[in-house]
């Protein structure tokens, strides 16, 4: 099995949106440093002790959705579990990708405030593909190219 570069970053997303409900949650709910409305990356266990009623709610949202999705919940702890092997392994890695998202996301965030209806229009249309693509993720899978040569 050959895993691609975006789907390691990918998965801690899914699982985290998973996690949350959706991947526009965090995005829409206030967070702020005093108290911030979902828990930041390795930092879950002392969120959930400052923050035990969104905890639990966060947690039977998580449990509801895997009930109603029992395939999806299992690929998901399975990639979350891939994903831990491979940063058990190569950890230098692992560390790099994460500062690369955290600067990303430091970045979106800047760019969130200076122009915060750009950025609840760019929600709406990921929230709409997102929809399409669970409704027929066929339609969301890139074009091939018929040119390509045959993979080894």
């Amino acid at each position: 099995m050959t895993i691609s570069m975006r789907s390691l970053l990918v998965a801690p997303v899914l699982l985290f949106s998973l996690l949350t409900g959706t991947a526009a949650f965090a995005a829409e709910t206030a967070a702020t440093p005093a108290s911030p409305a979902t828990p930041a990356a390795g930092q879950g266990k002392q969120w959930c002790a400052d923050n035990p009623e969104q905890c639990e709610q966060m947690k039977a949202q998580a449990k509801q959705r895997c009930a109603e999705d029992p395939a999806r919940c299992e690929q998901m702890k399975a990639r979350a579990a891939e994903r831990k092997a491979k940063c058990a392994a190569n950890p230098e890695e692992c560390q790099k990708q994460r500062e690369q998202m955290q600067a990303h996301r430091a970045e979106m965030r800047t760019r969130c405030e200076a122009d915060p209806a750009a950025c609840k229009a760019k929600r709406e249309q990921m929230r709409q593909r997102s929809e399409t693509c669970r409704a027929n993720p066929e339609s969301c899978r890139p074009p091939t190219n018929a040119n390509a040569p045959a993979a080894k």
